[in-house]
């Protein structure tokens, strides 16, 4: 017997497959994004020094770590929405899934000749995938989340230091 319910023709699987390549693509960027920010540390370092040396503004410095800290945080939006929604677009695909199998198992619920229940259990395929597109987002939210909550106050940290130890 034929899929009786492959998961990419339905539309709750279709928008699940456009969610996951937008979860990939977006925790593939962060990565590159964290690895260009760890090879450039030293020179980023030795300028934030120089700027609190040379003594500027609070206002200046408070400016340059809310624009570190939007650079950071990019993507978190999606990432939460796609840990939230995805296995809600999941369960969607399988209740739809599960009412196409009782509409073909009849009002007697019997199998159809020569069908086995096994070619059934691919409506839990969204479900599940769905729950792999949360895993990765969540995984990769937090991820960014923490480095970035790390990384910021560091940085803090270091404005707060006397100019004396920094020089």
């Amino acid at each position: 017997m034929s899929r009786p319910f492959p998961l990419l023709p339905s539309l709750s699987g279709l928008l699940l497959l456009l969610l996951s390549v937008a979860v990939l693509t977006l925790v593939i960027e962060r990565t590159r994004f964290w690895i260009h920010w760890w090879r450039r540390r030293q020179a980023r370092s030795r300028t934030w020094r120089q700027r609190i040396t040379a003594g500027a503004e609070a206002g200046r410095l408070e400016e340059s770590l809310e624009d570190w800290d939007l650079a950071m945080s990019y993507g978190e939006p999606l990432l939460q929405g796609a840990a939230l929604l995805a296995p809600l677009l999941g369960l969607i695909g399988t209740v739809t899934g599960l009412m196409g199998v009782l509409a073909q198992l009849g009002p007697r619920l019997e199998l159809p000749p020569g069908a086995t229940l096994a070619t059934y259990g691919q409506v839990l395929l969204s479900t599940a995938a769905g729950l792999v597109v949360s895993l990765v987002a969540s995984a990769g939210l937090l991820t960014n989340q923490g480095l970035r909550h790390w990384q910021i106050n560091q940085l803090r940290r270091e404005r707060r230091r006397p100019v004396e130890t920094l020089e």
